[in-house]
């Protein structure tokens, strides 16, 4: 309670300052002195926007004093900007001129910031990575998100595989995603990292320790938000790329301007791939002598196939509507399964599971009100998802050579839980996300942010709940922004209530021989509060501080499980942690350095537990303390070079656990299994462009990935190698269960070429150049050396 009077004592301080209401009043002309309408003004230090009426006017009402840059931007193009200085005054007029040589959107961030440079360096934590000349290289959107500091992304291997991320210390279900700032449940796994190709979005940001008000969501502490792209004008990018193991991409994104403010687009995919890459010390028993020997051999039911459909109708700058889009997505997916999540110890020859999204519709709506102090951001959206797995192949198995065996067993995954070895569960979801910010004055502004999710999932194998079992989560926080000290400091305060409900029939038994039915109502509720401070010394120099208490609701999957591997637990609790976050940055005109650390003190830690051979279920077990460091540099020395790093160490440790195999003092205090604890990254890239006086783009680069090795187990604190931070030396005991040391090397090229308004880009890059030995974390081999070329279209 003290926290809840702490947050509105902070909004109390409102009333002691001054009401300065400042205003720009402009207009935009061309260099004939005309006015044109329906121009898009951007005032850069707030992130407001406003556009001309059919005079050419526009107007900013309401704000703080200071100094302020404006940039018009126009069917797609930015501007020469503009600058209003009204630090000792109430009004300012303003002309602002479209020349007809447009600046590039680079050249305006020499003169102010960008969006991304503003989140960056606001009082929250985030890495923005802005995709930019990014989408032309033949990469994914996982292999740039694992190149920012203190990110770690661990797959299988291959397109569309399944991956792990770790964030500031958190990881798995830790860590939320989100699709244009809304939680991407409702896509299924469409939008994975792994699948999304990057010609689809604009930029990715990665959230540390407190997040955003505008997110609203129980990660805790961590969160990755994918933000697709938009054009202003009819424009857009087609791309094709293939490369091995039968890898072939397709995109299409384009925007088709009908009025001046009528604009229709797609964004839509294609994934396509073998994945039959090679695998070494895979188990092979001769039929013959039954001897087993470990073999390399490639992997010969692993492709992937995905279609994934968006198409938009939006209505921009209507009298009712800053912003109004109706989108429609559609996909379907299918992937053959290998082998078992976790281990190659046995291959499945004929295992498929599919996902399908045929129809999911999703409403957007902005409009600003009361002269532009109230911005309202509704978003609806309804999907219905069909997951299924077939496993149907009886007395047979295949061997990792991919011959086929006669065998007693009625399935190949041997799970006597699916009837005719098939699995349909449907996925319902509903979901509102309202999103409303206010200016209350010149220094402080409040934000409210609601998602509410309905969640129905129904199954062929569950007899229980012919109906489904319901699962319903409530998030709401509300959040208060301030600048003091003439923007030299900014503080970000929230408080978060979060509920949940759900309700079904269940098997509670952890005896796969005996039957315990219940019914269970259970509801899930909390408060949290976090703070955030940002003090910039100057230009070069600011430091972050943060904390939060928080927790995470569990996901529909962790309770109901998925009615095959997984058992339901409707007794799962919420993750609790408190987290405290510290960094600093400089920057200077070829140097930019940051460093960033946290602590972690989490407990119900939810864990997937076995319970058997062939069930396991999610549980509340662990509990986990711990602090990390990452530190971050980019030097440019001589134009067109530049050169990047970063270093992430962490110290994660076991406090106690319910598990009664961890539950004891042998492993108190021991590294957190399965976690990578050091890791870094470091990146060459040059553009030869005025080295050799070419009239088009030509950089070569190449990027190198280091992960230090870690353990399939835990380990008791006293056997763990000596020296500084655990870096040297081996393990004391004699154990198999290491991950070893990984080195991964990229090289590749882009080549680009302007033709008008129009480029054509061609991109080549091996990956993985030596062909080392690159594991997830429980070990199981990725992709060795492989090649990818693609061609880029822009319109």
């Amino acid at each position: 309670m003290h926290r809840v009077l702490l947050f509105f004592f902070l909004i109390s301080l409102t009333v002691s300052f001054g009401q300065n209401n400042a205003v720009i009043e402009g207009n935009v002309i061309n260099e004939r002195s005309s006015e044109i309408k329906n121009v898009e003004v951007l005032l850069v230090e707030l992130n407001l926007n406003t556009f001309t009426d059919k005079e050419g006017n526009f107007r900013f009402d309401n704000l703080p004093h200071g100094v302020f840059t404006l940039i018009p931007f126009y069917e797609g193009n930015s501007f020469s900007p503009g600058y209003a200085d009204l630090r000792e005054t109430d009004f300012k007029e303003i002309t602002l001129t479209l020349e007809m040589t447009s600046f590039d959107l680079e050249e305006v961030r020499l003169q102010a910031k960008s969006r991304s440079e503003q989140l960056k360096t606001s009082a929250i934590k985030a890495e923005i990575i802005a995709i930019g000349s990014e989408s032309q290289r033949a990469n994914s959107v996982e292999d740039l998100v694992n190149r920012a500091p203190g990110i770690k992304i661990r797959n299988v291997g291959g397109l569309g595989s399944a991956s792990n991320v770790l964030v500031g210390g958190f990881t798995g279900n830790a860590i939320k995603f989100l699709y244009d700032d809304i939680p991407m449940d409702y896509l299924g796994s469409n939008y994975g990292l792994t699948k999304v190709p990057t010609n689809t979005i604009e930029r990715v940001e990665i959230y540390k320790g407190v997040l955003p008000t505008k997110l609203g969501i129980d990660a805790l502490g961590s969160a990755i938000n994918i933000v697709p792209k938009t054009f202003n004008k009819t424009s857009g990018t087609i791309s094709y790329e293939f490369g091995s193991f039968g890898t072939h991409i397709g995109t299409i994104n384009a925007t088709a301007k009908i009025t001046d403010q009528l604009f229709i687009g797609t964004n839509s995919f294609y994934n396509y791939s073998k994945n039959n890459y090679k695998v070494d010390d895979l188990p092979y028993r001769d039929p013959v002598n039954g001897h087993t020997t470990y073999i390399r051999e490639r992997l010969f039911h692993n492709a992937f196939e995905q279609l994934s459909i968006e198409v938009f109708v939006q209505g921009r700058g209507l009298s009712w509507a800053d912003w109004i889009e109706l989108k429609i997505n559609s996909y379907d997916l299918s992937r053959d399964i290998q082998n078992d999540p976790y281990t190659r110890a046995r291959p499945f020859g004929e295992v498929y599971r599919t996902e399908k999204g045929s129809f999911i519709p999703s409403l957007k709506y902005k409009k600003y009100f009361l002269e532009d102090r109230l911005n309202l951001n509704q978003f609806l959206v309804l999907s219905n998802i069909e997951f299924e797995l077939v496993d149907r192949a009886k007395n047979v198995y295949y061997d990792w050579k991919g011959q086929a065996h006669p065998n007693t067993s009625g399935s190949e995954m041997g799970n006597f839980l699916l009837e005719n070895g098939y699995l349909n569960n449907k996925l319902t979801q509903f979901t509102s996300r309202t999103n409303l910010n206010y200016l209350l004055n010149d220094q402080f502004q409040i934000e409210s942010n609601t998602i509410f999710s309905h969640f129905n999932r129904k199954s062929n194998v569950d007899e229980l709940n012919p109906k489904g079992t319901d699962y319903n989560k409530l998030i709401s926080n509300l959040g208060l922004n301030g600048i003091f000290f003439e923007n030299k400091l900014e503080t970000n305060s929230q408080i978060k209530f979060l509920y949940s409900h759900l309700s079904g029939k269940y098997e509670s038994s952890e005896d796969p021989t005996s039957s315990k039915i219940e019914v269970k109502e259970i509801n899930n509720k909390g408060w949290t509060f976090s703070q955030a401070f940002k003090y910039t010394f100057n230009s070069s120099h600011f430091v972050r501080i943060s904390y939060e208490n928080t927790f995470r609701l569990p996901e529909q999957r962790e309770l109901f499980g998925d009615n095959n591997f997984i058992v339901a637990n409707y007794d799962l609790r919420p993750e609790k942690s408190n987290n405290i976050n510290l960094g600093y940055s400089f920057s200077s005109e070829k140097w930019n350095f940051e460093t960033n650390t946290y602590y972690r003190n989490t407990k119900d830690l939810i864990r997937l537990k076995d319970l058997n051979q062939y069930e396991a279920t999610f549980l509340n077990l662990d509990h986990v303390r711990g602090y990390g460091v990452e530190l971050e540099a980019a030097y440019q020395p001589i134009p067109h070079l530049n050169i990047t790093g970063n270093i992430t160490w962490n110290d994660f440790r076991l406090e106690s656990s319910r598990d009664p195999f961890l539950n004891n003092q042998h492993f108190k205090n021991a590294r957190v299994a399965n976690l990578p604890f050091y890791y870094g990254n470091t990146g060459v890239s040059y553009n030869f462009i005025e080295l050799l006086n070419l009239n088009h783009d030509l950089t070569f680069f190449w990027d190198y990935s280091y992960v230090h090795q870690y353990y399939l187990d835990f380990i008791e604190k006293q056997f763990e190698p000596d020296g500084f931070l655990g870096l040297w030396g081996q393990s004391k005991i004699n154990t198999s269960r290491i991950i070893p040391v990984q080195h991964l090397n990229n090289f590749g090229m882009v080549y680009s070429r302007d033709m008008g308004e129009r480029s054509l880009s061609f991109s080549a890059e091996v990956k993985n150049i030596y062909n080392s030995k690159i594991y997830n974390e429980f070990k199981m081999q990725s992709p060795g050396r492989n090649y990818r070329f693609k061609i880029t279209y822009t319109f």
